[in-house]
């Protein structure tokens, strides 16, 4: 077992924190940025992935050398109920872990979650931050209400997000994220668990407000980066950034957000980076968006998970039903469900009515 960790807490108090088993969801690029920063952090993370195969990258990623893994598929019913044979044909029984971090896509999160359920020991205690940044298709339902609807109410759950390019976080670059639960004590918990200089964790009850900010930043930068890709100039991808906030911050607040959780790092500080950072997945979709490629043949060629395409379709139906104006997200749903061109999309952004800035807020 490693030494103890200091932590330094707001109060700028040393922490000591003995080294605890975290298991880390997701074996793609952020849950492989968030397993470095466990062991980083002197703790042990496993990784599961639902194949092997999607074990396979992680597993050679030096970064993640004392990391476990495990491949969901593999046929063992009980991870942590069943007993398992380790060296010299010793009996060993997994540990509970003290924390889950959830980082699977957001369409996948519900199936993870089952998974993890179904595997608990009895009496088990569920602590989990979720690192999945998008809004369930067909529930309209938020990653923290995804888990604590299959894994209960007394389930303690914690929403992670910010401007975060995995490969930074891999690298030990600056990185700082928000945390955010209606338990204080358990984001304290999880700050103690997790942070580190190089990767800050700064806290906040908003849970609602951080992981829309998370999921609707995506659907943005697609715009920013068809922007982009239409040459409309540094004028005209600030315009996109901004009233894109504006709509975001609408949504959010429909839902009962604090409005200041969007100025933010889960707010302002994702939006910009995803929508300007060369490293953005969903801003590159947009830049080729916007070359005229076809939607499906973009996700095929990149060959990772680009949330935003998923979550334009959930967020133009959550703001349907909520009553918000959201005429970006309209025009990115358009766009990759209806055929609209993307040059006609944004005519009809430059065509709408004249209106005050903050219109919305009268509402």
């Amino acid at each position: 077992m490693s030494s103890p960790q200091s932590v330094v807490d707001e109060q700028s108090k040393p922490v000591d924190l003995k080294s605890e088993t975290i298991a880390v969801f997701g074996a793609g690029a952020f849950g492989q940025a968030l397993s470095a920063a466990v062991l980083q952090s002197g703790h042990r993370p496993t990784i599961f992935a639902p194949t092997s195969g999607n074990l396979a990258s992680a597993q050679m990623n030096p970064a993640l050398a004392g990391a476990k893994f495990f491949a969901m598929d593999s046929g063992n019913g009980g991870y942590w109920s069943g007993a398992s044979v380790g060296e010299g044909g010793k009996v060993m029984h997994p540990e509970w872990p003290a924390l889950v971090v959830m980082a699977v896509p957001a369409q996948a999160l519900r199936s993870a979650a089952q998974w993890l359920k179904d595997q608990a020991p009895a009496g088990a205690h569920f602590a989990v931050v979720v690192a999945s940044k998008g809004v369930e298709q067909g529930t309209l339902d938020l990653p923290h209400e995804v888990i604590s609807a299959v894994l209960g109410v007394g389930a303690d759950v914690a929403a992670i997000s910010g401007p975060s390019f995995a490969i930074e976080i891999v690298r030990g670059m600056p990185t700082s994220v928000v945390c955010a639960s209606r338990n204080a004590a358990f984001v304290r918990r999880c700050a103690l668990l997790l942070h580190r200089p190089n990767f800050r964790i700064y806290g906040s009850k908003d849970i609602t407000g951080v992981e829309v900010g998370g999921a609707l930043k995506n659907v943005v930068a697609m715009a920013a980066g068809a922007a982009d890709g239409l040459g409309l100039g540094h004028n005209g991808r600030a315009a996109v950034i901004t009233r894109g906030l504006g709509e975001i911050t609408q949504v959010g607040c429909a839902l009962g957000a604090d409005p200041i959780t969007f100025l933010g790092l889960s707010g302002l500080g994702d939006l910009v980076l995803t929508c300007t950072g060369e490293l953005s997945r969903n801003r590159t979709f947009g830049v080729r968006l916007a070359s005229g490629e076809p939607p499906e043949a973009i996700m095929k060629s990149l060959g990772e998970v680009v949330e935003g395409y998923s979550t334009a379709l959930s967020a133009f139906e959550l703001s349907r039903k909520l009553g918000t104006n959201t005429p970006i997200i309209d025009a990115v749903h358009g766009v990759l469900y209806e055929g609209v061109p993307v040059a006609v999309a944004f005519e009809q952004l430059a065509r709408r009515e004249q209106k005050q800035e903050f219109e919305w807020l009268k509402n």
